[in-house]
């Protein structure tokens, strides 16, 4: 299938090959099927960060069980992403493994037509991307935002993920103080969006919003005005204020809880 048949195959292609350059500057462990699905292991202790991503509309499931093997032991916990609702044979590979729990997310993309979103405006709030000294305290950040103990995230503390070709990464402050994340990876004229997070004690105040737009804006900048992000449900809102509109579905399939 080309570009012309599926106009979205370009947007996931880029998540894939950001998700694979971050297992490449952490573990190492990627590889690729002949028909494009990525394995990309992390070793985040978080199933997301670790297993399989077919950017395909039509997933083998034959190509995905061979990378399943490829990456076993699968020593962390580990997932299959597949576009839309997956098919049976599909399934049926993941179930082998004992991953069952289906998860949609929704994928959104704010084009570059849509031109320029007026700069953050918000009280005492400065973002700005972290340099690679800080990448520990950017760590604890992000596992604050997502309520998660600190060594769920801590790849992201890794020296070796700021030599990566288009990964940013951005702390939101007030008064000095870390209170949100983002990251983007810029790649072939798009900009992924990735770990917009903000502190509990500090939501609702449009914080997150506003890393966002400014990330958006840096993609302007270096010539990626087409932005992607895959969110949750609660997230939508806040995307679709910014001018992000649903796309499709991404679904992820786990191990149950």
């Amino acid at each position: 299938m080309n570009q012309t048949d599926d106009p979205l195959l370009a947007v996931v292609s880029a998540y894939a090959a950001a998700c694979e350059g971050l297992a490449a500057a952490t573990t190492g462990r990627t590889g690729r099927g002949p028909q494009g699905a990525l394995l990309a292991v992390t070793g985040a202790p978080i199933a997301a960060l670790n297993g399989i991503i077919s950017p395909s509309l039509n997933p083998s499931a034959e190509e995905i069980m061979a990378l399943a093997a490829e990456g076993s032991p699968w020593e962390f916990p580990w997932s299959i992403h597949v576009r839309g609702v997956p098919g049976p044979l599909v399934a049926e590979a993941a179930a082998r493994h004992g991953l069952t729990h289906f998860e949609r997310e929704p994928l959104m993309i704010r084009y570059s037509d849509q031109g320029l979103p007026t700069e953050p405006d918000v009280d005492g709030l400065r973002i700005r991307a972290v340099p690679v000294d800080e990448l520990g305290l950017y760590a604890r950040t992000v596992a604050g935002g997502f309520e998660a103990p600190p060594e769920i995230f801590q790849i992201f503390a890794d020296s070796s993920l700021a030599k990566v070709d288009g990964f940013t990464f951005y702390l939101a402050e007030l008064d000095g103080v870390p209170v949100g994340t983002g990251m983007t990876a810029v790649a072939g004229g798009l900009t992924g969006i990735f770990n917009v997070a903000t502190l509990p004690g500090y939501r609702r105040r449009g914080y997150g919003r506003a890393v966002t737009v400014e990330m958006v804006r840096a993609g302007f900048a270096a010539g990626a005005g087409t932005a992607y992000l895959y969110s949750s449900k609660m997230g939508e809102p806040v995307y679709q204020s910014v001018g992000f509109r649903t796309e499709e579905y991404l679904t992820v399939i786990t191990a149950p809880a």
